[in-house]
């Protein structure tokens, strides 16, 4: 019987994957500081799970610019502590980390076999993640790649998502302007988190891209949001040469989700399907208004 440890269980996406996941213990940062080797090795020796998802990352981008090394620990240092204890104790890793280890330079959505390519702090420090746990980790161990991510529990380092920034510019401003040649898969927490219960069931190993599927600008992102929720801004369209950021993202960073797709025989729906009923789910929960 499967016992799934959720580590970062009251975040975004640790929040869904405690409804979707079977049998899961929750582990916040509370219960675990992933940097102290010691502290996650005498976590799972009393816990004794048979999976272990890690969601727990230093994930504010542009502050990671500045927090390098803290960054470093969480992203790199934490995975490779996480692989060390979990290849030893025979529980399976799955591990989370993002689209931001490629470039964007390409127009085709990437595959697992695709050279990374990381723009930023961020992104050198998830990829390092990455390599920790491939170099220390069991080599039936998983880690996901995913995109665009928001859903009912606000992501806890931002204090929101891009759905909800677009719910109180909408609302505020009279004017909203977004970029719209920056291409992503919107990916709803709620729907990765079955698919990642999905991929521990299958006994994936090795990297997957799990997104919805589709692609958007992200102001095709913003203009469902405005249109679901009847927001009274104006929204207008922008150049990401225009939107000022210390911190270089990936023009496109769209993933393909093939060899998920083989494994499970469960695609992601399209990303504005997905949307769509999370923001008619939150209107019904009164979160959000029409």
């Amino acid at each position: 019987m499967m016992k799934t440890m959720i580590i970062g269980a009251n975040g975004a996406l640790g929040t869904d994957l405690m409804q979707q996941i079977e049998n899961p213990i929750a582990c916040t940062h509370a219960d675990l500081d992933i940097t102290s080797f010691d502290e996650v090795d005498k976590l799972l020796a009393a816990v004794k799970p048979t999976h272990v998802v890690n969601t727990a990352a230093y994930h504010n981008v542009p502050a990671c610019e500045d927090h390098y090394q803290q960054a470093f620990e969480v992203n790199a240092i934490g995975a490779r502590n996480l692989a060390i204890a979990c290849k030893n104790r025979r529980i399976h890793l799955c591990h989370l980390s993002t689209d931001y280890v490629f470039d964007g330079r390409t127009k085709k959505p990437y595959t697992e076999s695709d050279l990374p390519a990381p723009l930023s702090t961020y992104a050198i420090t998830k990829l390092a993640g990455e390599h920790m746990v491939q170099a220390y980790g069991s080599k039936d161990a998983s880690i996901v790649r995913s995109c665009g991510l928001y859903g009912a529990v606000p992501t806890r380092a931002k204090g929101g998502n891009f759905v909800t920034t677009m719910v109180h510019l909408g609302r505020t401003r009279d004017r909203v302007t977004v970029v719209n040649d920056e291409w992503v898969a919107p990916t709803y927490t709620l729907d990765l988190a079955r698919a990642i219960g999905l991929l521990l069931s299958s006994k994936g190993k090795g990297i997957f891209h799990i997104t919805q599927s589709g692609r958007a600008s992200w102001f095709e992102f913003a203009r469902v949001i405005f249109d679901e929720l009847r927001l009274p801004a104006k929204l207008e369209p922008i150049a990401a040469y225009d939107f000022q950021s210390k911190v270089q993202r990936p023009a496109f960073s769209v993933l393909d989700n093939s060899r998920f797709n083989q494994l499970t025989g469960e695609p992601m729906r399209h990303w504005e399907e997905a949307l769509r009923d999370h923001l008619r789910d939150m209107v019904a929960r009164g979160i959000f208004s029409r």
